[in-house]
């Protein structure tokens, strides 16, 4: 089954309850920056995790202490879908977890 787009007013409402993601193009991102690349890289490894628990693959970017977490879905004709405003909801949840967190 096709995963449907959603209208622009769905994606500006899902964002009103996403802090800092934000519509590029037919994409949702969001950059966080991390004390150093270890950091960036721990928490671009547990995205990753999630991403696979959900079978929802994000684009990650790592720029030195940057991650940059980019989504869309290719059966909704890469475009946003509600599969990526969840998506973007537990990367938010998860990443607000302090850096220490993923370097224990």
């Amino acid at each position: 089954m096709k995963d449907l787009p959603l209208t622009e007013a769905e994606i500006e409402l899902a964002l009103s309850e996403l802090p800092g993601w934000s519509h590029i193009g037919d994409r949702l991102e969001q950059t966080w920056t991390f004390d150093g690349h270890l950091q960036a890289l721990a928490a671009a490894t547990a995205v990753g995790f999630l991403n696979e628990q959900r079978d929802h693959h994000a684009d990650l970017t790592i720029n030195y202490n940057r991650l940059r977490v980019s989504t869309t879905t290719h059966s909704a004709g890469n475009k946003v879908s509600a599969k990526d405003t969840d998506l973007a909801r537990a990367v938010g949840d998860l990443l607000a977890l302090s850096v220490a967190d993923f370097l224990e």
